[in-house]
Parts: C-alpha cells; sequence; structure tokens
C-alpha cells in the first residue's frame, strides 16, 4: 500500500503533470478519459454486456457527465466544453460498440446540461 502511495505522489509531482493541470479544462479532459478506459477496459475485462450497458455505461457514466458539468460551471468554461465528452464517447461508440449505444450521448448531454446547473434546476 506504501508503494501505490509512493507512486502517486511520483506521478502527482511530475512536472509535465503540474503542467498540464495548470490549464482551467483538464479535469474535464481527465474525467473523460477515465470515461474511455471504463468503456474499453470494461470490454478487455469481458463484463457482461447487461453489466457494461447497465451499470457502466448508464449508471457511472452519467455520473461522470454530471461531475463534468459541475467543474465547466466551477471552472467557468466555455460552453463548447459540453460537447466534448459526448464526442469522444461517440469516437468510441462508433469504434467498439453497437449503434443503440449512440442513444446515451443524448443522456451524457442532459447529466451535463443538469451538472451546470449547480442546483437550479427548479429556478428561473
Amino acid at each position: 500500500m506504501a508503494k501505490l502511495q509512493l507512486a502517486k505522489k511520483k506521478i502527482l509531482e511530475a512536472s509535465w503533470i503540474k503542467k498540464l493541470n495548470s490549464y482551467s479544462f483538464m479535469p474535464v479532459i481527465w474525467w473523460t478519459l477515465l470515461l474511455v478506459l471504463l468503456a474499453y477496459g470494461s470490454s478487455l475485462l469481458q463484463i457482461k454486456l447487461t453489466w457494461r450497458v447497465g451499470f457502466i455505461f448508464i449508471i457511472l457514466n452519467s455520473l461522470i457527465s454530471y461531475q463534468v458539468g459541475k467543474v465547466m460551471t466551477d471552472r467557468n468554461l466555455k460552453k463548447y466544453w459540453l460537447l466534448f465528452l459526448p464526442i469522444v464517447f461517440l469516437l468510441v461508440v462508433l469504434s467498439r460498440y453497437a449503434k443503440y449505444n449512440l442513444v446515451l450521448i443524448i443522456v451524457y448531454l442532459i447529466m451535463e446540461f443538469f451538472g451546470s446547473l449547480k442546483g437550479n434546476i427548479y429556478k428561473n
């Protein structure tokens, strides 16, 4: 466990990681990278289709999309960053998965939008 913490510390202290994290849009990139890793990792680990679509694609990726929306609002990013995660997921789906997964792009856009509202869903 100590070796894992030491490795994490070394990675986070690397100069190129610090340089990357200095940009305000990098959390969006990291969350999107996590989404891609979950998609391809679940396929490589041969997770059953129902678990992959139900748990990873719908639940986890929706939570990631919501978090991206919150990060965008907190860091005052431009609205076009809303499209980054869905476009990357589109490329993932087109490269490996069935076309019905394209419907999830709309779900991710909606979840990003809800995340960017900061809980002001019912207020005018």
